[in-house]
């Protein structure tokens, strides 16, 4: 850390997304789980496959090692023993039905974990290190050096601290910052990229090529969807010229340890380079899902543009209001020809199409569209570089509007994700329906005071300080940039409040389903009921 205000977002950061432990393993989270099963496989038995189809009579079971100590878990791929079958009802080897980065990284970490404990981990302790591991710290350090960045390209202490702000913990990036799967660690690794490819010594470094190159392809290996966007990152950094053949040649060559690893995956567990596990999807459900239009990518509707963006159970800028800056500053850096900010933009726009046009945008339990994940620093980025490209004059009233989305953002995005990593599809909005019911009720995730026997909220004081000191920040962040004029701070606070008060109050209606979901998630919360929780009436 190359500063005190670096040591301190970096605790701050930590300490928002670190406190709470949201994890309830009676979920079954596939989303995690299975990556988890298939590091195991590898690290235990040097194989992909976490598993076995046999038949059972005129029925089949799933079997192996794994299985036996662990249970079932979806999301899986099933290779059929006869090629002429078709899953899921044939006999073969099971593999998890994602895209095996996270996996891979997961294998040294589990090793080390298990060496410690001089036994194999349970399923609790695995995700517990390596969210710790491979999210949580790598998360806080990536926005500590967002932040840098954003200094160094001439964005203003002020402005750059807001951005990372509610990028950190206004976003997806702060709920999937605690939830070991492929969307922050595809966000964090696409991320990075950017960041190496445009930053102050990337035009003649040699460590800016291989980290950038590395870091694309990495994101690749950890989500397929990163592809178009490592490519829109790769090709900004050439276009602005800042790269020379040698720094090309020296990307393409960091990046053929994660592509080869990936290959190396799809042949041997799927027979060929391109069979991904997509293609043999066990869960029949989720095969009629992804079947529409071409690989799930279809025309567009007006249903999944007002949902993904708009509509409290799934939408973007419900969550995170601020990412809808991101698209206003967008024409300024294009008309400045801004190369940095022009690719960004572009790949923001990538994934919102990518949103709108694939069979699986519902995203099934979330706290946002989660697979459009890595969207959030590019978003930041563009608010940052418009912000600072902006007329003197202007830059206040600018980050108002960034200190206000922001500030909403944090409070809706970091106390919901203080919950719950996602929420039943029959939930209009979260937070009205199941967050504030649960907290009322002081159903508070694990944390180190419960241990001692601090009850409820009390529990949680540590991470709400965190987010309501964020949201200060946010707020304030008029004043610093323009000291004594205090019109554009107002500005904020009435931003926020107008937000808050949507975002708080939106709701369809009381409904039966709405009881279901409360009483559901706290039958299976841990422990149950937690210190000093009330329990919820049967009714």
């Amino acid at each position: 850390m190359r500063d005190a205000t670096d040591r301190k977002l970096f605790a701050l950061l930590v300490v928002a997304s670190g406190w709470l432990f949201v994890y309830f393993d009676k979920l079954n989270n596939p989303n995690e789980l299975v990556r988890v099963y298939m590091a195991r496989a590898v690290l235990e038995r040097r194989t992909y496959s976490i598993g076995e189809r046999r038949a059972a009579g005129a029925a089949f079971d799933d079997v192996g090692p794994i299985y036996s100590q662990w249970g079932y878990v979806n999301d899986k791929a099933l290779v059929c023993d006869d090629p002429r079958a078709r899953p899921p009802s044939c006999t073969g080897k099971l593999y998890a039905a994602k895209a095996p980065g996270a996996s891979f990284l997961a294998v040294p970490v589990l090793a080390v974990l298990e060496g410690a404990l001089r036994r194999p981990p349970t399923r609790t302790e695995s995700i517990l290190a390596l969210r710790w591991v491979l999210c949580i710290v790598p998360s806080a350090l990536f926005w500590v050096a967002f932040r840098r960045f954003l200094l160094l390209r001439g964005v203003s202490e002020a402005t750059a601290l807001a951005c990372t702000l509610a990028g950190a913990l206004g976003s997806l990036s702060f709920t999937y910052g605690q939830m070991f799967a492929g969307h922050q660690l595809a966000a964090l690794a696409l991320a990075t990229s950017f960041l190496a490819a445009f930053w102050h010594w990337s035009a003649t470094s040699a460590r800016a090529a291989l980290l950038s190159g590395f870091a694309a392809a990495l994101a690749v290996c950890c989500d397929y969807a990163a592809a178009p966007a490592a490519a829109i990152v790769m090709a900004g950094w050439f276009l602005s010229r800042r790269a020379s053949w040698r720094a090309i040649g020296l990307a393409l060559l960091a990046a053929l340890p994660p592509l080869l690893l990936l290959a190396h995956f799809h042949a041997t567990a799927f027979g060929s380079l391109w069979s991904t596990p997509y293609s043999h999807l066990e869960n029949a459900e989720f095969a009629r899902d992804i079947s529409p239009g071409v690989l799930g990518i279809s025309t567009p509707t007006w249903e999944r543009v007002v949902n993904s963006f708009f509509l409290p159970p799934l939408g973007l800028f419900f969550w995170s209001p601020w990412i809808a800056l991101a698209l206003g500053a967008a024409p300024l850096l294009l008309r400045r020809r801004h190369v940095a900010g022009a690719t960004a933009v572009a790949v923001i726009a990538y994934y919102l199409l990518f949103q709108v046009t694939h069979a699986l945008w519902r995203s099934g339990w979330s706290v946002g569209p989660r697979y459009i994940t890595p969207v959030v620093p590019f978003a930041a980025a563009v608010v940052g570089f418009a912000i600072a490209e902006a007329d003197a004059r202007q830059r206040s009233w600018a980050l108002a509007l960034l200190g206000g989305t922001g500030a909403a953002s944090v409070l809706a995005t970091g106390i919901a994700s203080s919950v719950c990593q996602g929420f039943p599809l029959e939930v209009y909005n979260p937070l009205v329906e199941v967050v504030a019911p649960l907290l009322a009720h002081g159903y508070v995730a694990p944390n180190v005071m419960q241990l001692v026997g601090v009850p409820g909220l009390w529990s949680a004081l540590p991470a709400l300080a965190a987010i309501a000191i964020a949201v200060a920040l946010l707020l304030t962040a008029p004043l610093r940039i323009a000291a004594g004029v205090r019109a554009p701070y107002r500005v904020a606070l009435a931003v926020a409040a107008l937000l808050v008060l949507a975002q708080w109050t939106a709701t369809s209606g009381d409904a039966p389903e709405h009881a279901a979901a409360v009483r559901f998630l706290a039958s299976v919360w841990q422990p149950n009921p937690p210190p000093g929780a009330r329990p919820f009436s049967s009714r």
